[in-house]
């Protein structure tokens, strides 16, 4: 048996318990992982409130969805990884706050050798995240990027990676914050508690992890034909063709060339997770509390 943080209903924190739950069985293809350390997102303690009601999840299930740990046994056909490598990964929206996965090995990446596993454990969702806006509009040299919440577990992540791949990156975040995401290398950093649309503008691309609110005050920002990309809810697609310009929404999905790029760039000293704090796993409610508080710089770790 091992322990897992699962939810036994939809609700508030009342609802999540620690359970002892049988090991997975390890299929072909796949790696039994011992976790070390997992990343408590926003989209955590959403699932826990009825997010995903939709898709009739029998309860209780196990939530998480993001991990760094070490490989103790192989799956039938597996070769590019031996026991004992350490790897991290994203691979689904819950399942991973457990003491052990059986992951396919396809959605994972060996993790950045210069970073702690808790550090490790705070990458992969603003990795795959990214990749996914990334993918829906090429970022490179000369592109001009608005990223909304900055400063939070995913936004650091792409202000590092686009400032990687050549962008120029403008950054909105809180006054608390501003310090921190110019530590992170955004060209220019803006207080989002101020009137910002009369003084920026001509974005290729806006990048929002807010929502409505931040949507409605980010068309004007785009220049003619520039996209809307939404991490949280679809962008209204009438006033996009109004105003001249794209937008779409997106979300990440597992994707380890990109956590094997990202781990590169961090090993190269490009692109660092920043952790707030780390929890026991036995402090998993105060961990997701902690988050939906908000104000988080970077990422809250649970170690196991």
């Amino acid at each position: 048996m091992m322990r897992a943080v699962q939810i036994t209903a939809y609700g508030g924190p009342e609802v999540v318990m620690i359970n002892d739950v049988p090991k997975p069985v390890l299929g072909a293809g796949q790696l039994r992982v011992s976790v070390a350390a997992t990343g408590v997102n926003p989209v955590d303690w959403k699932i826990r409130e009825g997010y995903m009601d939709g898709l009739a999840i029998p309860f209780p299930f196990t939530i998480g969805n993001e991990f760094a740990g070490s490989v103790t046994e192989l799956g039938t056909g597996v070769t590019e990884f031996a026991v004992g490598d350490v790897v991290y990964g994203s691979v689904g929206p819950i399942g991973v706050f457990a003491d052990e996965l059986a992951v396919d090995a396809n959605a994972v990446a060996k993790a950045p050798a210069s970073l702690s596993l808790v550090e490790c454990a705070a990458l992969p969702v603003g990795i795959v995240t990214a990749q996914a806006a990334f993918d829906a509009e090429p970022v490179g040299p000369g592109t001009r990027l608005l990223v909304h919440a900055a400063a939070g577990g995913v936004g650091s992540i792409v202000v590092q990676l686009a400032k990687a791949m050549g962008a120029e990156v403008t950054a909105l975040t809180s006054p608390a914050t501003m310090e921190f995401v110019r530590g992170l290398g955004a060209d220019h950093v803006i207080d989002r508690t101020t009137a910002y649309e009369e003084a920026i503008g001509d974005f290729d691309i806006v990048l929002d992890a807010f929502g409505p609110a931040a949507q409605a005050r980010s068309w004007g920002l785009l220049k003619p034909g520039g996209i809307l990309i939404s991490l949280v809810s679809p962008p209204d697609q009438d006033e996009a063709a109004r105003r001249g310009v794209r937008a779409t929404m997106t979300f990440g999905t597992p994707n380890a060339a990109a956590l094997a790029r990202a781990a590169a760039l961090a090993d190269a000293g490009k692109l660092k997770p920043t952790v707030q704090r780390t929890y026991p796993v036995e402090q998993a409610v105060a961990a997701m509390a902690e988050v939906e508080g908000g104000n988080v710089r970077g990422k809250i770790v649970l170690t196991y």
